[in-house]
């Protein structure tokens, strides 16, 4: 079954609107007999859905579109993608993002803050909320025109999407961050994992449109990854969450947060790199991973961290391909602005440690949504759940 024919198919249980929605978001300008083609419900049914969505302004006519060198051109039929917007959250590691996202994934506006790691979780949620509602009227959008809120969390979240549970590297536990915001805001909320909801927003704005599964590995704080299958974010388990952070890529190794040693998230971090590049003498405070790779040939010191970084790198990559089998696996966070060199070097380290019949198939490339990564994919889950649905 083609990837197209199991989107159709996995969309049969949602309504007409949202998979033309869906289509119109990941085809663009389509007429509506090819609309009808790729959903397999009649252009009745079609016209009498789009007359509606044209009514409500969600969607436009445009140029026409020759469809083959037979018969007339069709009409083509666009999303307006300011119909309506989302606001997209990341709650980090004491820091927060957010943005003013519309129908297709650009975003209008934004702003963070920063947060004490001893400041209470109910504290904090006052302060989202507030620049929230400080965003959306500074930026004069209409509030009437935000249908909802997503917020990506550094941990996992219940199965309905409302609380975030238990973070590593974060000392909050079963935090109801739906209902504090809800309560403050009056908009729907709805909170997912954050490396998950970034992989859905390369699924569906960014680099891994039109693959059938997709990886996506983020470093900051720590190290996680999520996967899309599918086109949908994937959450078996007890809670959906890949610690690929806290594989044990060393015997006997550093004490790991988690409690173990040698997990990789010891040896990659944000602080694991800076701590590395500052033990050979170079400035780790900015892009560690760049300091070392522009070091190497000059520095024993550096080349043999480099050589553990990319290997431990490689261990982790290569369980996630010889276990899951993604398409793509993309890198993020710190991991989206390596030299090319450093990236090539993990592509091959990577791929040795491949099953072989998976090697040819397998794509690492960097991703492309930069470090606002977390407020387009809490805003593609929202999207999802109160508009596309």
């Amino acid at each position: 079954m083609s990837n197209e024919a199991q989107q159709i198919h996995h969309d049969e249980s949602r309504s007409v609107r949202g998979v033309i929605l869906s289509l119109l978001r990941d085809l663009g300008p389509t007429p509506r007999i090819e609309l009808a083609r790729k959903t397999g419900v009649s252009p009745t049914t079609i016209t009498r859905t789009m007359v509606q969505l044209l009514d409500d302004e969600i969607v436009v006519e445009g140029d026409s579109i020759s469809m083959s060198k037979l018969g007339r051109p069709a009409t083509a039929l666009s999303l307006k993608q300011d119909a309506y917007f989302v606001v997209g959250v990341q709650i980090g590691v004491g820091f927060v993002q957010l943005g003013i996202i519309d129908l297709l994934g650009r975003q209008h506006a934004g702003r963070s803050f920063e947060y004490d790691l001893t400041e209470p979780p109910d504290d904090v949620l006052r302060r989202v909320a507030s620049e929230i509602d400080a965003l959306v009227s500074s930026n004069g959008t209409d509030r009437r025109l935000v249908v909802g809120i997503g917020v990506a969390v550094p941990g996992p979240v219940d199965a309905a999407g409302r609380r975030m549970l238990l973070p590593i590297n974060l000392h909050w536990r079963d935090v109801a961050v739906a209902d504090a915001l809800e309560s403050a805001l009056g908009l729907p909320v709805t909170v997912e994992h954050n490396v998950r909801s970034m992989a859905l927003a390369e699924t569906r704005f960014g680099r891994g449109r039109g693959k059938g599964s997709l990886a996506f590995v983020y470093l900051r704080t720590g190290l996680g990854a999520g996967l899309v299958v599918q086109g949908e974010p994937f959450s078996g388990g007890v809670h959906g969450a890949i610690e690929l952070g806290h594989l044990q890529v060393a015997d006997n190794g550093v004490k790991c947060v988690c409690g173990n040693s040698g997990c990789l998230e010891t040896v990659i971090s944000e602080k694991a790199l800076r701590d590395v590049a500052e033990s050979v003498g170079l400035d780790g405070a900015d892009s560690p991973l760049t300091r070392l790779w522009e070091a190497r040939d000059a520095s024993l010191g550096a080349a043999a961290a480099l050589d553990g970084i990319v290997l431990s790198l490689a261990k982790g990559l290569s369980a996630l391909a010889n276990l899951l089998n993604p398409e793509m696996i993309l890198l993020g966070g710190a991991l989206a602005a390596v030299p090319d060199g450093f990236l090539e070097r993990v592509r091959e380290e990577t791929r040795t440690a491949v099953f072989p019949v998976l090697r040819p198939s397998l794509q690492i490339q960097l991703s492309s949504l930069g470090m606002d990564a977390g407020v387009l994919g809490g805003a593609t889950v929202a999207l999802d759940t109160y508009f596309y649905n």
